[in-house]
């Protein structure tokens, strides 16, 4: 892990007062009203699940922007479940051929005990093994194909 990333999830666990236990890229499919797909972080921690997007530039802005203007100070979009909080887990379930020739990149929808039909989408590449992490803390449904 770089200085910077270090710097980042040490000032995010002092911020929280929460531990960090699983962290991958991933987005937002619904649930936002950034429209549709908002890229970001997901996290787990021993308190909560997390979705963070944090604003950035990308390279292109960055090429073009005059030196030392600052981007603009956006606050994070952040949507915070709280682990006793979480009433499903439903990770869509992939067909054979969907697995071959569909997104890398595994969907699944998380919903919120204390306002029942608050759920949100997400897509995150199972590789990382977040999903695996979220698993072992949230009641599981499979979704339908």
């Amino acid at each position: 892990m770089t200085d910077d990333a270090a710097e980042y999830w040490n000032a995010f666990e002092k911020e929280t007062g929460e531990t960090v236990e699983a962290k991958c890229l991933g987005e937002l499919l619904s649930g936002n009203d950034r429209g549709p797909g908002v890229w970001g972080l997901l996290i787990l921690t021993d308190k909560s699940f997390r979705f963070r997007n944090v604003p950035t530039d990308n390279w292109i802005l960055s090429m073009v922007r005059p030196k030392g203007r600052k981007k603009d100070a956006a606050p994070p979009a952040d949507i915070v479940i709280a682990r006793g909080d979480i009433a499903a887990l439903n990770i869509e379930k992939k067909s054979f051929l969907a697995r071959i020739l569909g997104p890398a990149f595994q969907r699944f929808t998380i919903s919120r005990r204390r306002e029942p039909g608050a759920s949100w989408a997400f897509s995150v590449d199972p590789g990382y093994g977040f999903l695996a992490a979220l698993e072992k803390v949230a009641p599981r449904q499979t979704a339908p194909e």
